[in-house]
């Protein structure tokens, strides 16, 4: 069930921080992209900045050392609260890093290294709202029908949410038990969301075990898959670019040695949005999936209602000055 509370806390319109996570910056800039078109097709202000630096988390994973993402955290929120009181961020792992750091500051020892290493550089810790992009999308989703100039035409789709978005017992916009908030984002958009069995599992990157236990991240991304199939969806909606490299990538290696009947397009959530509202789809990074997109291209559908909101015109209009 959605959070009420938590939703009502997320400002419509701004002004945001829009965190630049480096995985999304080097892996999947589309999705970047996609996550602007859609700000500015929303008329919600937002800011960037050169001066922040990676979230943390990363570093975090590999040491395992508190310091390290706490400083570097409040780094990045000396950064961010030059420009706005809110942050947005299109990434799970900087989701997660930000909430974590917040966690970790509740240890006295810990906040105190922290104001220290910060004070040497005239910094100081000051927690701010991190807000995940796909409830920001949920908050505005009445708005995006509107203004959308596209459909899903019926498109069958099952969700992964990813691990990193449910690690906070009172912040957040869904349950960890059982999310619905992104299928109920294809309902609205024209899609028919899937269940199925597997929908709780890891995707297979578990922090590094990708890397460091290739065979059995291979193994958890197979039964995924299966049960997606299984389920008959054409498409998986993430909301995180690291379970997109995973679930997308290793759809190749376990068709090439045959452990899944077929490959099936993965596509990131704010790819899927920057499209229904009428963003072109070379300009949202697809060329960066492993997974052919087209089958789930062909079966999105102009929009033949009229709505008030923006016309098509005008939705290609502020992506030329985008």
């Amino acid at each position: 069930m959605v959070n009420e509370k938590w939703l009502e806390k997320i400002p419509a319109d701004g002004p945001f921080y829009l965190f630049q996570g480096c995985f999304i910056n080097h892996n999947y800039p589309g999705i970047e992209a996609a996550t602007r078109f859609i700000l500015d097709v929303l008329g919600t202000k937002y800011f960037v900045s050169e001066d922040q630096s990676c979230c943390g988390l990363p570093e975090f994973g590999a040491l395992a050392t508190p310091l390290i993402l706490t400083c570097l955290v409040g780094r990045n929120i000396d950064v961010m609260r030059r420009y706005a009181s809110y942050v947005l961020t299109p990434c799970n792992g900087c989701y997660s890093a930000f909430h974590t750091s917040t966690f970790l500051m509740k240890d006295h020892d810990v906040a105190a290294k922290t104001e220290e290493i910060l004070g040497k550089l005239g910094k100081n810790y000051s927690p701010m709202m991190v807000i995940h992009f796909a409830d920001f999308i949920y908050k505005r989703l009445e708005d995006i029908v509107v203004k959308s100039v596209k459909v899903l035409g019926g498109l069958r789709m099952a969700v992964h949410y990813g691990c990193h978005y449910f690690v906070f017992e009172e912040e957040g916009l869904d349950s960890r038990e059982n999310p619905s908030f992104a299928e109920e984002i294809i309902r609205r958009l024209g899609g028919t969301p899937v269940n199925y069995t597997a929908k709780d599992e890891c995707c297979g990157f578990g922090m590094i075990q990708q890397v460091v236990h290739k065979n059995m991240a291979y193994a958890i991304t197979e039964e995924k898959i299966n049960s997606i199939l299984d389920a008959g969806a054409e498409a998986i909606l993430v909301i995180c670019p690291y379970c997109l490299n995973v679930l997308d990538r290793n759809q190749k290696v376990l068709r090439d040695i045959e452990l899944i009947e077929k490959a099936i397009p993965v596509i990131h959530i704010s790819q899927l949005v920057a499209l229904i509202l009428g963003a072109d789809t070379d300009k949202v990074g697809f060329e960066t999936h492993s997974v052919d997109v087209k089958p789930f291209l062909d079966r999105i559908e102009e929009r033949k209602v009229e709505f008030k909101g923006w016309s098509s015109a005008e939705v290609a209009s502020s992506q030329k000055g985008g």
